[in-house]
């Protein structure tokens, strides 16, 4: 069971330098078509933090094109995982963890996040069969290693304000953070989709999937972990499921999802896009961050979908000399 002491710092005196504490907080206002996410990465350790605050209006795969990017590899660790005072102007407190959250941002440029986040329902430990029915079977795609780690997701309601180019909106959302620590090497990212989706008022999934983009339709992605949070009860997926995505470049251009929970019942999900940008949650994990507009048995919605290369996968499938010839083809 996952306690306000899990979202302290984890680490022991025999962690080295891999050991990685991070959080995850998106705020989306989808009638807007707006996305910002909020990431805390510490290596305890050595002592230093890793932040990014980035805002998304529009489909792109360059991060050129987003309203504002914020971002720093080289910050002193906090001496308080609860309590988080970040130069780069972020600021987040655990006012009850594990579920109640308060997270502030201000930057010279205007930019401003505040919001109130709290948990519908007890954090998802994907290491506990009473939660998740593959633990123990199913690897934690999050990190390198076997045993020794821990990730958690919780779904929450989000509110307070984003304010981006002289523009504060209402944030009113269903949506899905995160919690993880354990030994993680920076070059053994895995290919992947993270799957979080919401049904407005109270109907909200999130699914961990590995995927292989050798194979094509249905075998390429499977479900690993995950939950459904249906009119406040929470029930585990199953492994059955058929997911299918459409890609172009970087792009989910489209995703169909059938996911069963462990009594047996069946949802259907589809997406198409809305907005995204490139995200680099580090240094071999090549992502589209993507806010995307689902339907869920005919119920409208919204939701995240991180596409996640891994660099070395794509270094050795598409790295080549001066004189080798590339694929592509311009006109």
């Amino acid at each position: 069971m996952i306690s306000a002491e899990h979202y302290g710092f984890q680490h022991t005196a025999d962690a080295d330098h891999t050991w990685l504490e991070s959080l995850q907080f998106p705020v989306v206002v989808p009638e807007a078509h707006l996305y910002a996410l909020c990431y805390i990465n510490v290596r305890p350790t050595l002592g230093v933090m890793w932040n990014q605050v980035m805002v998304c209006g529009t489909l792109t795969e360059s991060r050129s094109d987003l309203l504002h990017y914020n971002e720093n590899h080289f910050l002193p660790a906090p001496a308080d995982f609860l309590a988080i005072d970040s130069p780069l102007g972020l600021r987040i407190r655990a006012l009850d963890a594990p579920r109640e959250f308060r997270i502030d941002y201000a930057h010279p440029d205007g930019t401003e996040i505040h919001v109130d986040w709290t948990g519908l329902m007890d954090p998802f430990d994907i290491h506990d069969p009473a939660q998740s029915p593959q633990a123990g079977i199913a690897d934690d795609l999050h990190s390198d290693v076997r045993g020794g780690t821990g990730h958690v997701d919780m779904t929450g309601r989000v509110t307070g304000t984003l304010t981006v180019r002289g523009r504060t909106h209402e944030v009113y959302s269903l949506d899905r953070m995160d919690r993880s620590w354990g030994p993680r090497h920076p070059m053994k990212t895995r290919n992947m989709f993270i799957v979080s989706v919401a049904a407005e008022p109270d109907l909200a999934f999130h699914m961990i999937c590995p995927w292989e983009p050798d194979l094509a339709g249905t075998d390429a992605i499977r479900l690993m972990h995950g939950f459904v949070y249906d009119g406040g009860e929470v029930r585990g997926l199953v492994e059955k499921a058929r997911i299918e995505a459409r890609h172009h470049g970087m792009l989910c251009t489209g995703l169909d999802m059938e996911v069963h929970d462990v009594h047996g019942r069946r949802y259907d999900l589809h997406a198409v896009p809305d907005i995204g940008a490139p995200w680099i949650a580090g240094p071999s994990a090549m992502t589209h961050n993507a806010l995307m507009r689902f339907t869920v048995d005919g119920r409208p919605g919204y939701g995240r979908v991180l596409k996640n290369y891994s660099l070395p996968y794509l270094n050795a499938r598409r790295g080549r000399f001066h004189d080798e010839p590339t694929a592509a083809v311009y006109v």
